[in-house]
Order: structure tokens, then sequence, then C-alpha cells
């Protein structure tokens, strides 16, 4: 198959008037490209993200448009069988005509589209130029118009109706995201050539060959050989003649290069065929065969998550090709076996034109699955104390939302059997860390790789393994599993289905059972796909009684996400493991929230507005979301505002907020735990220090019970557009302080201390008055496959860093284990005026004679009191900087130190940390702003304040105004 790319030479236009008075003539643009992509290329409209400039461009959507292009034929094109015209992405509602004449329809941005042109091309004269235009009709009225017919709910922060079109529902708001629901042709346009046949799919299955071992080992599993099987299928043209037959070849380069594999199918002819599926709309009389090719990997390089191993893939390639075709075998010099095969018959022509097809991918040599086993005799960890019992079936539930009619189900409790709930990676089980992945950017061709590449990056650089994609958005591109597989994410992917009802019709069940399946063909191959999950949010919402309105919508539910959807997993990904919905007990409205059976959405924090310590009330299995809101970095908000906007209660401040009672809650917090800040700026500083606070106070109480909880994810990694959100990252890719934070929570061997005092006991000093234990207790997580030996140091000091007691433990951690502490009591000193520092020592020692290394590999400081009633001093902070290295200087204890630019922004290795009274040294690291790529070191502005010397230092005794001493 010759595949050739229709991407330049396009014309847009806006067909009748708009909101932007722009005529509606042809503007020049390319593919992919979107319709505001186009306008903001050609300065035809303003940022969309700049003040409330939305609210304008919004309207926009409310036109219909049309891109156009000419193509011709090439004469090896006009030699096939058949010419296809394929579009990889088309957003979303559209008529595709050539020469005027309508060839279909398209209903689904997650879905490929193709048509068949023959008929219309291969028969005319050479050099004839053939005009193809496809009309996108407006979103906004398309959801609008049905959504009078049928009113289907969906979130609130979204416009009415959005679930009726299979498209990026959160282009239609949340409250983290703009209503923006763009337009175009958002993916590559291209003709395939094609003879006799082509590959249609391939599924690649692994049988891992293992010695004698128990089942969910701490340790991998040996694995001395994997049997890889390739099921190809083959899609015949109705030209294809009864006698052609065809195999196909399958081929295998080890991560190094050095190694190769080749195997064969049998053969196969059309005779033999069968009725094919064709998923992406494709009216065309074709049949398939299925044929296999095997062969065996010795040695296998196993594929690992991040932090546990590397993450060798191995290179695949399938080729269809005629059955008597020969191949012949060329000694590679050095290497350990032959090179790829090539054609014995045309071996000096690059086009090998015996080949009728390619398939190529890359894959990891690895066994995934969710661990589900029942856990009839668990024993809780003593130190998990205050935890409610496991009493709610999901049949009892007081419900009063809003202005939604609740039923209370007075029925006999009963305990829920505890359930594990872990990712089980080479037979291990590890503890999953990451985050929640929207889409990175509302206008879809800002996105590219080297954008992913740098997000991503910041994942692994901060240990992470896992990421979650939201159901909300859209399947990403190709780039973004391939870098999750090179980085080691393990990825929860959702269905495009969120926080909405979604009523079956057979049109819609054949449209969304088409996008699933071709999402699963282009995508199980990935070493990184951990497991399918059905929806976010659904179960809990039909639950609740939040968004169905009728009988036969439940119903429905239940047969899309219950048994469509998971027959549907198990034909195309047979080895997968598949969810129902996040949060979910295992479906059939059995409480989807369950404290210790499936995954949970916990939100006390935050939308609950209860305390930081309120997560250890709790013992989750796995949190597939959590999270806590902050404003995102000053040199962002200097990009979407002008100086009178800066006030986070403004009108542009509170358009670019789109949860409307977050601004309030961070306030609320802040007043439980920062004295007032003094201006905007240290506003939007303590902010951060909260959300990294919050976070971390639930992530490291979930470590320290490895084995009752095996999951912290993270809502949420990204930002959609510069706003104020559960982000780590803003949208120009500054690290918040919950990056660096996540960085140091998520480490493979982590100390964390659960201590005691005034914010768990009496928060409030106006209370009356109750004994107060101020205490601590320090914990050791290995979350690594090898044994660790290493020394716990602890030292309890006075706001100058004067030392009043100190001590350490000697620790031996199993690997995937943890590790308690003796306890330590500190109720005779004042809790207003001392802290914990707390460090971890690996122990390097090779002969008792040796020192023992002093590199700290984790570390921390505690409180036993709101940081607004410590006796902090001031620690007068001062900055000297050398090269690439920064040295921070304080008198006193510093808490959340941060160094900055005077814009507010600069990438360091690490940053928002604790000091004592001395120095602490950080380096500066490539600077990772998604808009500044381009620029040299030189131009970037980041350096160019360092080399001015524009850097400030703070923390927290600086965020308010204090009388001086």
């Amino acid at each position: 198959m010759q595949k050739t790319y229709l991407n330049d030479g396009w014309s847009l236009t806006i067909l009748g008037d708009n909101v932007y008075s722009i005529p509606s003539q042809p503007i020049e643009t390319k593919v992919p490209s979107t319709v505001y992509s186009t306008l903001l290329d050609h300065h035809l409209i303003p940022d969309p993200y700049y003040r409330d400039n939305e609210l304008t461009a919004t309207k926009l959507m409310e036109n219909d448009f049309v891109y156009e292009t000419d193509f011709s034929l090439t004469e090896q094109q006009r030699r096939a069988d058949r010419i296809f015209l394929r579009f990889d992405g088309i957003d979303t509602i559209a008529d595709v005509r050539l020469n005027g004449r309508l060839l279909g329809h398209t209903d689904n941005m997650n879905r490929a589209w193709e048509f068949d042109i023959s008929a219309n091309v291969l028969a005319a004269e050479p050099g004839t130029v053939f005009h193809l235009s496809v009309t996108l009709h407006s979103p906004i009225r398309y959801i609008s118009a049905e959504n009078k017919k049928n009113p289907l709910e969906g979130s609130c922060h979204a416009m009415p109706g959005f679930p009726h079109i299979r498209k990026a529902a959160c282009m239609f708001g949340w409250d983290w995201g703009p209503r923006l629901p763009d337009a175009g042709l958002f993916r590559s346009v291209s003709l395939e050539a094609v003879n006799t046949a082509r590959i249609s799919q391939v599924y690649l299955r692994q049988q891992h060959l293992a010695a004698a071992q128990p089942e969910h080992s701490r340790t991998p599993q040996s694995v001395s050989a994997v049997r890889l099987t390739a099921d190809v299928e083959i899609q015949w043209l109705p030209e294809a003649a009864p006698d052609k037959m065809l195999k196909a070849i399958l081929l295998v380069t080890s991560p190094d290069g050095e190694q190769f594999f080749s195997a064969e199918s049998s053969a196969a002819d059309c005779r033999n065929a069968a009725p094919t599926d064709l998923l992406t709309g494709l009216q065309c009389d074709m049949t398939c065969s299925h044929v296999q090719a095997t062969l065996m990997i010795d040695h296998p390089q196993l594929w690992w998550p991040n932090g546990y191993g590397s993450q060798p893939l191995y290179s695949v390639q399938v080729l269809l090709v005629p059955e008597d075709e020969t191949f012949l075998h060329q000694k590679h010099p050095g290497a350990a076996s032959d090179v790829p095969p090539t054609v014995g018959n045309v071996q000096d022509d690059e086009e090998f034109p015996s080949i009728l097809d390619t398939w190529e991918g890359r894959i990891g040599l690895r066994t995934v699955t969710v661990n589900t086993d029942p856990i009839p005799d668990e024993t809780r960890d003593p130190h998990m104390k205050d935890q409610s019992p496991d009493l709610d079936d999901g049949a009892n539930y007081m419900l009063a939302e809003g202005n939604h009619t609740k039923i209370i189900a007075d029925r006999q409790a009963a305990s829920i059997p505890g359930r594990n709930f872990a990712l089980e990676v080479n037979g291990v089980q590890i503890f999953a860390m990451g985050a929640d992945y929207i889409p990175e950017d509302n206008l879809l061709t800002r996105q590219n790789r080297r954008r992913t590449n740098l997000l991503l990056s910041t994942a692994q650089e901060s240990n992470m393994n896992c990421i979650r994609i939201w159901g909300g958005g859209y399947f990403p591109d190709d780039d973004f599993y391939d870098l999750c597989d090179e980085k080691g994410l393990l990825i929860w992917q959702d269905n495009m289905f969120a926080c909405a009802c979604y009523e079956l019709t057979e049109a819609f069940e054949r449209n969304v059972a088409a996008e699933i399946r071709q999402n699963m063909r282009r995508l199980r191959h990935h070493a990184c796909i951990a497991l399918w999950c059905g929806n976010n949010e659904m179960e809990t919402e039909y639950i609740t009684l939040e968004q169905p309105r009728t009988r036969k919508q439940y119903y429905d539910y239940i047969r899309l996400y219950e048994y469509i959807i998971p027959k549907i997993t198990a034909e195309e990904d047979p080895a997968a493991f598949y969810w129902p919905s996040s949060p979910s007990s295992g479906g059939n409205f059995e409480n989807s929230n369950a404290e210790n059976v499936g995954d949970t959405h916990y939100w006390g924090v935050w939308h609950g507005s209860e305390p930081f310590s309120a997560y250890r009330k709790h013992h989750y299995r796995f949190l597939s979301e959590f999270g806590f809101q902050s404003f995102p970095a000053l040199q962002t908000i200097h990009r979407f505002t002008v100086p009178e906007d800066r006030n986070v209660f403004s009108r542009v401040m509170e358009t670019h907020q789109r949860n409307t009672a977050a601004n309030g809650k961070i306030m609320n917090y802040i007043s439980q735990t920062y004295l007032y800040p003094r201006n905007f700026d240290e506003l939007i500083y303590c902010s951060q220090l909260l959300q990294a606070n919050a976070i971390r106070y639930g992530v490291e109480h979930f470590r320290r019970f490895r084995g009752t909880c095996m999951g912290t994810i993270v809502w949420q990694l990204n930002d959609i557009w510069p706003v104020a959100s559960w982000a780590s990252v803003d949208y120009y890719g500054n690290w918040k302080a919950l990056q660096y934070a996540e960085k140091r929570m998520f480490a493979p061997v982590l100390l964390s201390c659960e201590e005691h005092g005034e914010i768990d006991q009496k928060p409030y000093p106006n209370t009356l008055p109750v004994s107060v234990d101020v205490s601590a207790d320090l914990h050791v997580s290995n979350e690594t496959l090898h044994p660790f030996d290493g020394t716990v140091h602890w030292a309890l000091r006075l706001p100058d860093s004067t030392l009043v007691r100190s001590g350490l433990f000697h620790v031996s951690v199993p690997p995937l284990s943890g590790v308690w502490l003796p306890h330590l009591d500190f109720n005779d000193q004042d809790r207003l005026s001392i802290h914990l520092e707390y460090w971890l020592t690996k122990d390097t020692r090779e002969s008792e004679e040796m020192p023992e290394s002093e590199t700290r590999i984790s570390e921390g400081t505690v409180l036993f009191c709101a940081p607004k009633h410590y006796h902090f001093l001031d620690p007068k902070l001062s900055v000297t900087i050398e090269g690439d290295t920064i040295t921070v200087s304080a008198e006193n204890y510093a808490q959340g130190v941060s160094v900055e630019t005077k814009d507010g922004v600069l990438r360091l290795d690490d940053n928002f940390f604790d000091m004592e009274a001395g120095t602490r040294t950080i380096r500066i690291v490539p600077d990772r702003d998604f808009s500044l790529m381009d620029l040299s070191e030189e131009e970037h502005p980041a350096r160019k304040a360092l080399r001015a010397g524009e850097i400030r230092v703070r923390s927290v005794y600086e965020t308010a105004d204090r009388e001086s001493e």
C-alpha cells in the first residue's frame, strides 16, 4: 500500500456572518489545523486565552466552515486497484465531497474515516485535478438542536447537550477549562493506494515462559523466553484474484539492534475469507483472513515501569507479501544472529513492490494486569487509627444535592469483604504513583511531540510511574504512547465518557463501538497500556442520581459499560484488564467509592473543605483522583492579564478560575494555615504551598500503608490553558510547588513523618482547652526491587535551628515494603517553638572502618502547629550564583524556600524546600517553558534574568506583613 499525505495547499472559509466580521473568503491553511489555529496564524482573531477573549471566540463556533484543497494522482497511484481517502481526525460533524459529490458524513473526532474514491478518480484522464472539500458544521448549534430533541444531563460547567456529540467533552467547558469547541482537520489526510489486499490490524500476543516461582512475588519473575505471536488480519479487495496467496512476515529487532528474529505465517487466499468489519466507515465490499506468525525471543529484556527497571523496546515489523516471495538473510558483522530479511527478488529496488503492506511498532516484553484478589483475613497496621468501618454495601445513601430529589434507603448495612487493587507488572505488585492527564491544549494543533515530551519528562523526573488519561478529552496521538513506553509510564486509559448521561441508540452504539475498537487496535501493542476503563465518574453519578433522567438511561449504562465495552475489550485485547468506571468497586452500582475495594476519587480535602489531616482517617485501596487547587506561576498570570487584573477576585482572574467555589476555598485554607498574605504575589505563592502540602499529606499517608493502599494518582498533571487549577504543571510548563513536592514524595525510597499536634487535635486556638499530644512517628518506604539499608536521623530544633535533642535509627527495609521507627514524644516542649527535621542516608560503607555517606536521599521538616502560629524568626535569606549552581543561605529555619527570577519562574532540580540555618545548594536545569522551546539558552528570559542578577528568594516568613522586631 502506498500512502500519500494531502497536508498542504488547503484553504479555510468561514460561512456566513461571524462575530469577528471575517469575510467569507478562502484563507490559506494546512493540515493538521483547526479553525482557531488558522485564524490565529493569520492574525485574524486575538488569542482566546488572553484576558476574557474566550467569550467572543466561543461565539465563532456558531458558524459552519469549509476546508478545501486540490490534488491529482501519480502514475503509480493510477495503477492501484483501489484509492481510499483517509482522514485520521475530523473534528467533528462534517460532510466530505469530491468534485461536489457527497462522499459521506462524519460525526466522531475519536475515529479515523475512509472513503473509497476509486470510481471517482481511477478512470479520469492522467493529470486530472480533483477538488476535495470538507464542510464542518457548528458544534454549538448541533448539540443545542439535539438536546432539544432529547435532553441529556452532563457536567454543569460544560455547555448543555455536549453528550450528544463524540467530541472532547472538555472543549465545551469544564471546571478547569474554557468553552472553546474548536473545529478542524486536526490530524493528517491521506490517499491510500491499495493492490489486492492490505493489513487492517495486527495483534501481538506475548507468552512469558518463566521459571517456577510463586505468583505475586516481591521479586521479579525469571523469564527464560517470550513466545511472540502476531495475529495479522488481511483485508482483501473485491479485485483480489481467487488464486492469489499471501503471507505475513514477522520481523523483530532487539533494543540494542544486535539481535534479529523472523517468522512466516501460513498462506491465505481470498476464497476462504470472511466478511470484515470496516471500522472507518468505508463503504466497500471487502473480506478478511487471519494468519499468524510466531517466534521465540530467548533471554528477553523485560520492560519495567519507571523506578523498577529499564524500558527496553523491541522493534516489530509485519510485511504482507505474496506466498512465493523469497527472502535472503545477510550476516551482519558482529551481530548475534541474522539481520532482518530483505526481499530477495528486489533487493536493489527501494520501493519493494512485492510488499503489499507493512505494519510497524515497538513493544516492551512484559505482563501487566490489575490484581483484585480477595483479602478475607486482612489485618490492618496498628498505626492506622481512627478508621471508619467498612459497613456501606452501597444500599444506604442519604442524598440531598441541589434540586434533585434523593432516595434514602433504610436497609441493614453489610460489611464489604476487602479486595486488593494493585497494578501487577511481570508478577510484581507495584505502588502506582502519578497524575491524571487532560488534553494539553484546547487548541489541538498547539500540541506537538516536543511539548508532550517535556510534559512527560516532568512526570518521569518526578518519579511517577503511572498516568491516568481522563475520559473527558480525546485519545492522544501515537507520540504520547510512544513516549510513555520510553519513560516507563503505565497508562490507565479511560474511554472517552465523562460526567454525563449517554443514551444508547443503534447508531450511537455502532459509532462508539467502532471508536473503541479502532483505538484499542491502535494502542494495544504499547508496553505502557496497563488497563482500559469504561468512563470517568459516571457510575458514581448514576448511584447518586446526579445524571440520569429515565430508567432507560440506567439500563443503557449497564449495557454500555458492563456489557458492550468489556465484550469489545475481550475481543480486541484479550490479555488486558477492564474496569467499568473510575471510581468503582467493580460495577453494578455497588458503592463506587468503597474504601477497601476498587479505586476511589477522594475529595473530602478540597471540595469537602476537610483539613489535610483528614487523609489519615482513610484506608483507600487506590486513589485514582484526589487534588487541591492553586494559582499558576506569576509569570503565567502576567501572560493573560494586565496589571489592573491582578487581584484573584478581578473579573479576568475569575474568568480564568472555572470552579466557582475555588477562590473561596483557597482563601479558607490560607486562613487556616498562613498569616494573611501581604500582596497578590505572596497570595499566589501561598496557594502553591497549600497545594503541595495538601497532596503531601495524602501521598505520604497512603505510602506508609503499602499493601492496604496500592496507588495515588493526583488530580491533575497539566493544564489545558492558563488557569487556576489542580495542575502541578501550569499551561506554560512551569513547575508549581506541588511538582517539586511530588518529586520528593514519589521518590523510590521515602522517609516521611506522621506528626501529631495542634493541626490534628486543636486547629483553632479559641476552642476549649484540651490536652494535645505532641509527638511523631517516622516511616521509611522502599518502593524498589532491592533491600534498602540506611540511617534515619532526626533533630528537634528551635526557630533559630538550635538543637533541642536528636537521634538516629539504622534501618533495613525489604523490597516493596516499609518500616515504622520508634515513637518520638515531644510533650515536654513548647509546640509553637519547635520543629522536627528528619533525613535519610543510604548505608554505603564497604567496611566497618569506612565512614557512612552523608548524602541525603529523603528529608523533610514538620511543625506541631499551623505555620501562622509558629514562632518563625527572619531567616534573612540570600543567594549566590556560580554557573548553574545556586547557593541559598539562611540565618534561621525557613519553610517553603522558593528561588525565582523576578517574573517568578526558574527551573531547578529542587525548589519550595525547607532548610535549617546554613546553606543549601541547588542546580539550574534547562528551562521547560512549552512556548519558548525554540529559544537558545542565551535568548531565554530566565537566563537573561540570571545574568542580570534578577533573582529573589523567599519563604513562609516573608509572605506576611510583620512588625519589625
